[in-house]
C-alpha cells in the first residue's frame, strides 16, 4: 500500500539465533516501524521467515541494517507506488485498504507513516538491557516452531514437512515395506534377515532419467526387493545431497487420482529435480487401470525429465514395450540357500542336495515358505509337496480371487492342457472370451501376448490335482512314461487330499501303470512316523486275536489279503523282473501263508504245490515254531502296518530288499547281446576257469572248454538247493551258473575273448596298472566303456523297468551324447591311484530315440585340465536328470567297467524315485 511517504528500507534478511545483541537489533528495528498499537500482527508479502517474534504487535520483521527513514511530499507518481513507500500493516487493516480504499485518504495514510518516522527516531535513544534481552531469547520460538504450530490449525501438505524429517519419514517407510515382506519369517529372526538383505551387494537395476522401466516377473521371484533396492540407493543419494528429491513409492491400487498428482502429492510438489518413483504391483489394478498409469508415467517422465519410474508388475497386466520390459533373473540356488540359512539360524547344505529342494531356492517366497516349514518340524527332509500345498493353499486363502463358476470349472481344465502338452496354452483354443477376461482378473492366470500359464507354477500343480480327482484325467495318464515328471506334484497333491479310500484307489491304479510314479508319490505323501515304542493293538479289520478262532482266522485273511493285493499290484507294474524280487509259480506270485497274532503278522511264501490257493492261514508258522522249511520258502514276522498307504510302503519294501541284491551284485535283466552281457560273461568265465587266480587269467577262453566247466557246475546246481563258490574276493552263486549256461547257447563262435584290449606297456616298476596303458588307449577304452555303459543302461531299463520311462533321469534324455575327456596323470606322479574321465551327458536332438549313443573323449593331463568345465557344476541336477558334468575314477584293469558305470547311473535315478536306499552300491 503506497502513501506518499518512504518507509524504513528493505535491506538482507535476518535469520538472528535468540542471543542477546540480535534480540537487542530486532528490538530497535522494530520500534523504528511505529506502526499504530492495533494489537494485530504485521502483514507484509515476501517478508523474512526466519526473525523472531518480540511482541503482539509484530509477527514478520523486514529489517534493514543501514539506513533511516525520509519522507519527502512531493514525489512523483512512480516513487510514490515505489517498494521502499509500503507501510508495514497488520493483516486485518492491510484487508480493508485493498476492500475499500476510499475508506482510507491519502492524508490518514500520511499520519500513520509520519508515527512511524516518528516512532523510529525514538527508538534509537531505547534499547534492551542485557537482562531484558535475554528474556526475550528465552521466551522466542525458532521457525520450526512456527511451522509446528501452524501445521495444528491448517491442512497438511508436504511442503510443510522439513528434508530432514521427510528423509527420516522415507527410511521408516523402506523398513517398514520390508518388514511386512518379512510377516511369515520367524519374529526372532527378522533382525537377522534385515540384516542379511541389506548386505546384498547384487547389481541395482538401472532407469535412465526421463525413462520408465517395467519390472516383470511371477508372484514371489523378488521384484518389490530388486525395486527396494533401486528406490534406497536413491535415498541414500537423497540423504548425502540436498540437489536430488526424496524418492516416492506407491503402490498401483492406491493411486486414485492421476500419477503425476500422487507424485505431487508425495513430493510437496513438482519431480523438478532429480526424482526417483516406483509403482509397485500393477499386477493389482484392471488391465484398462494399468494401461492407462504405465501411459500417466510415461507423460510423467517427458514432463519432468529428470525424473525416473520403476513399475514392478506380474506378467501380463499392462502393454509393456520391449524397449521398457526389465526382466528379472531368478534367484541362484546358493543365494536362496543363504537366505534359508539366515531365517532358520542353521545350516541345511547336506539336506538340500535333491533337486527339487534346490528349485524350492530359486524364489524368495519359496524359500520363506521353505524356513517356515523346517523351523516348524525341524526336519531337513521336508516333503516339497506338502511345502508347495500349505504355499498354494495359503495364497490362494490370501487373494481368494472372486469368479464365476465358469470360470473355476476351467482353472482345473487350463492346468491339466499346460500339463499335457507341455508348454502354455494359446488363449484363443482355450475359452470364449468372457471366461478369457475372468481368468485373468482371478490373478491365477497370466495371459502374455495371447498365451496363458499360472502366475506360479505351484498353481498347475494345485488345480492339476483337481482335474485329477475329478477324473477330468486319468491316474495311468498322468502317471505315463512321459508325463510323469510333470504330472508328478499334481498326484502327489491329490493323493494327500484325498480321502483315505479315494487315495488307495489312485495308488492301486499307479502302481500297476507307472511304479516309478507310484514310489515316488508314495515318499512325498507318507513321512515315517517317529519310534514311539510297539504299536497299539490293531481295531480296524487289520487286526484280530490267534487265529484259534474262525474271527482270528477272517482277519488273518483281511490284513494278509490288503498286503498281498498291494505286493502283486507293485509286481504287476515291475514286469519281467518282478520274478527275480518274489518267488513266482507258473507267473504267479507263489502262494502265501499267515498267521495273525494279535498286532503281529507272519507271512511265509510257499513252495510249489504246497497250498491250493493264494492266501491260507497256517497257525504252523507261528514263530514259536519249529519252521516247516520243506513246505516254505521263508518266513517273516513284523507288527501291522499302520497309517495312510502303510501297505504300500510295507510292500515295496519287502521288494526292495531283493532288487537292492541284484543291483549290488549286477544281474539284473539283460539281453544277450547286450554289453554287459559279454562283461558279465566274460568275468564269470574267468572265476571259473581260472578259479580266480590272476595269474591264470587269459585273453581269450575256448567256448568249448568253458561249457565244458560249466557244465560240470550245472549238475551241482540241479542237485542242490542253492550253491555257492568263492574265489579270492568274487563269489558266484547258482543263478550266476544259470545264467551262463544259457547265455552260452545262445553264443556264436569258438572262444570268448575279454571286451577290452590288453596292457600297451611294460614299465620296469609299475605301482599303478594305469601306468601299463598309453595315453591313447586309455582314452580308447574309456570311449568304449561309456558307450558300452549307455547301451547297458537303456538295456537294463527297457528289460527291468519299461515303464519307469522319464522317471529316471539318463533314460529320459535318450538318444544321448557324451561329451568329455580323459585326464590322465602325469608321468612322474608315483601316488595317483587311476586316471579319470571327466563328461557330460546331454540329449542329442539329431538322433532317433533307439540310436546307439555317441561319445567323443579327448586327452587331458590334470595341470591342463580345461577350465570351462568347472563353470558346468553350477548347472542343477535333477530328480529325473542326471546332473550336468560327471567325474568317474577309470581304472583300467577292471573286470567289469560299463557294467559299473551303468550301474551307477541306474543307482542313482532307482534313488531318486524310492526303489533304493542311499546304501546301496555295485559290488565291483
Amino acid at each position: 500500500m503506497s502513501a506518499d511517504v518512504t518507509p524504513p528500507g528493505s535491506g538482507p534478511h535476518h535469520h538472528a539465533d535468540p542471543t542477546v545483541s540480535s534480540v537487542k537489533q530486532l528490538y530497535a528495528t522494530a520500534l523504528s516501524c511505529g506502526i499504530p498499537d492495533c494489537g494485530e500482527p504485521l502483514y507484509r508479502e515476501n517478508t523474512t521467515t526466519g526473525a523472531r517474534i518480540l511482541n503482539s504487535r509484530v509477527a514478520h520483521i523486514h529489517a534493514r541494517s543501514e539506513g533511516g527513514p525520509r519522507w519527502d511530499a512531493e514525489m512523483s507518481a512512480d516513487a510514490n507506488r515505489a517498494f521502499d513507500n509500503l507501510i508495514l500493516l497488520c493483516e486485518r487493516h492491510a484487508s480493508e485498504i485493498d476492500i475499500t480504499p476510499e475508506h482510507f485518504p491519502a492524508d490518514l495514510l500520511r499520519t500513520w507513516k509520519r508515527l512511524q518516522i516518528e516512532a523510529h527516531s525514538h527508538a534509537r535513544s531505547r534499547s534492551l538491557t542485557d537482562a531484558e534481552a535475554a528474556e526475550v531469547a528465552t521466551a522466542s520460538f525458532t521457525v520450526d516452531d512456527l511451522m509446528e504450530r501452524l501445521t495444528a490449525v491448517l491442512p497438511f501438505s508436504a511442503r510443510s514437512r522439513s528434508r530432514a524429517q521427510a528423509l527420516v519419514l522415507a527410511s521408516k517407510g523402506s523398513h517398514a515395506r520390508s518388514v511386512v515382506r518379512l510377516r511369515s519369517t520367524p519374529a526372532d529372526r527378522v533382525e537377522a534377515v534385515w540384516a542379511w538383505k541389506t548386505e546384498q551387494a547384487d547389481p541395482v537395476v538401472a532407469v535412465p532419467a526421463g525413462a520408465v522401466r517395467v519390472m516383470v516377473a511371477p508372484m514371489g521371484a523378488g521384484k518389490s526387493e530388486l525395486a527396494e533396492r533401486w528406490w534406497g540407493q536413491g535415498l541414500t543419494l537423497a540423504w548425502a545431497d540436498s540437489r536430488i528429491a526424496i524418492p516416492v513409492w506407491l503402490e498401483a491400487r492406491e493411486v486414485t487420482s492421476t500419477l503425476a498428482s500422487a507424485v505431487q502429492e508425495a513430493l510437496g510438489g513438482d519431480p523438478g529435480i532429480d526424482s526417483r518413483i516406483v509403482l509397485d504391483n500393477l499386477d493389482t489394478v484392471s488391465p484398462k487401470r494399468a494401461d492407462q498409469l504405465l501411459n500417466e508415467a510415461r507423460r510423467l517422465v517427458l514432463t519432468w525429465p529428470q525424473a525416473s519410474v520403476l513399475v514392478t508388475t506380474r506378467p501380463g497386466a499392462g502393454s509393456v514395450d520391449d524397449a521398457e520390459r526389465l526382466e528379472v533373473a531368478p534367484w541362484t540356488a546358493q543365494q536362496g540357500l543363504d537366505l534359508l540359512n539366515t531365517v532358520t539360524g542353521e545350516e541345511y547344505v547336506p539336506a538340500l542336495e535333491v533337486h527339487e529342494m534346490r528349485q524350492l531356492l530359486t524364489s524368495p517366497l519359496q524359500v520363506h515358505a521353505l524356513a517356515s516349514r523346517l523351523r516348524a518340524g525341524g526336519d531337513t527332509r521336508v516333503s516339497a509337496r506338502e511345502l508347495l500345498t500349505g504355499l498354494a493353499g495359503s495364497i490362494l486363502e490370501r487373494e481368494h480371487p472372486e469368479a464365476s463358476q465358469e470360470v473355476w470349472a476351467a482353472l482345473p481344465l487350463l492346468a491339466a492342457r499346460i500339463l499335457n502338452q507341455q508348454r502354455p496354452v494359446q488363449a484363443n483354443t482355450f475359452v470364449r472370451q468372457h471366461v478369457l477376461w475372468e481368468l485373468e482378473k482371478t490373478g491365477l492366470v497370466v495371459n502374455h501376448s495371447g498365451v496363458l500359464r499360472f502366475a506360479l507354477p505351484l498353481f498347475e500343480q494345485h488345480f492339476a490335482a483337481q482335474a485329477l480327482q475329478d477324473e477330468e484325467v486319468l491316474a495311468e495318464t498322468a502317471a505315463g512314461p512321459d508325463l510323469f515328471p510333470r504330472w508328478r506334484y499334481a498326484i502327489a497333491f491329490a493323493v494327500a487330499s484325498a480321502t483315505e479310500e479315494d487315495a488307495e484307489t489312485i495308488m492301486l491304479r499307479l502302481t500297476r501303470s507307472n511304479p516309478a510314479a507310484a514310489s515316488w508319490v508314495l515318499d512325498e505323501v507318507t513321512r515315517p512316523a517317529p519310534d514311539t515304542g510297539p504299536p497299539p493293538v490293531p481295531t480296524s479289520p487289520m487286526a484280530g486275536a490267534a487265529t484259534t478262532t474262525q474271527e482270528g482266522k477272517e482277519s488273518a485273511l483281511a490284513v494278509g489279503d490288503r498286503l498281498r493285493e498291494a505286493t502283486v499290484s507293485w509286481l504287476q507294474g515291475l514286469g519281467e523282473v518282478g520274478h527275480l524280487l518274489a518267488p513266482h509259480h507258473q507267473g504267479a506270485l507263489a502262494p502265501w501263508g499267515v498267521y495273525l497274532n494279535r498286532d503281529w503278522l507272519t507271512v511265509a511264501q510257499a513252495r510249489e504245490g504246497v497250498l491250493d490257493e493264494d492266501l491260507v492261514v497256517r497257525p504252523d508258522i507261528n514263530p514259536q515254531e519249529p519252521w516247516q522249511r520243506q513246505y516254505f520258502l521263508d518266513r517273516s514276522s513284523f507288527p501291522l502296518p499302520h497309517g495312510s498307504l502303510a501297505r504300500w510302503t510295507w510292500s515295496r519294501q519287502r521288494l526292495r530288499r531283493p532288487l537292492a541284491h541284484h543291483v549290488r551284485r549286477g544281474t539284473l535283466l539283460v539281453s544277450h547281446t547286450s554289453p554287459l552281457a559279454w562283461e558279465r560273461a566274460w568275468f564269470l568265465a574267468q572265476q571259473i576257469m581260472t578259479q580266480g587266480l590272476p595269474a591264470s587269467q587269459r585273453p581269450e577262453i575256448p567256448l568249448h572248454d568253458l561249457r565244458a566247466a560249466v557244465d560240470v557246475l550245472m549238475a551241482q546246481v540241479e542237485r542242490a538247493k542253492w550253491c555257492r563258490w568263492h574265489w579270492t574276493r568274487h563269489t558266484v552263486d547258482s543263478a550266476d551258473i544259470r545264467w551262463l549256461h544259457a547265455h552260452l547257447q545262445r553264443l556264436p563262435g569258438d572262444t570268448l575273448t575279454d571286451p577290452r584290449p590288453p596292457a600297451d606297456l611294460a614299465p620296469s616298476h609299475p605301482r599303478y596298472i594305469w601306468q601299463t596303458y598309453s595315453s591313447e588307449l586309455t582314452r580308447s577304452i574309456a570311449h568304449d566303456v561309456v558307450r558300452d555303459a549307455l547301451m547297458g543302461y537303456r538295456d537294463l531299463v527297457d528289460r527291468n523297468f519299461p515303464r519307469f520311462g522319464a522317471a529316471l533321469g539318463l533314460y529320459s534324455i535318450f538318444p544321448v551324447h557324451a561329451e568329455g575327456f580323459v585326464i590322465m596323470p602325469q608321468s612322474d606322479t608315483s601316488d595317483a591311484f587311476s586316471a579319470t574321465i571327466a563328461y557330460t551327458l546331454r540329449r542329442s536332438p539329431a538322433s532317433s530315440p533307439h540310436d546307439a549313443p555317441t561319445v567323443e573323449l579327448g586327452l587331458a593331463e590334470e595341470s591342463a585340465f580345461p577350465q570351462p568345465w568347472a563353470n558346468l557344476q553350477e548347472e542343477h541336477a535333477s530328480v529325473f536328470h542326471q546332473p550336468a558334468l560327471h567325474h568317474e575314477e577309470l581304472s583300467t584293469g577292471m573286470e567289469r567297467q560299463a557294467t559299473s558305470l551303468a550301474y551307477s547311473w541306474l543307482i542313482q535315478d532307482l534313488r531318486a524315485v524310492g526303489w533304493l536306499e542311499t546304501h546301496v552300491t555295485f559290488d565291483d
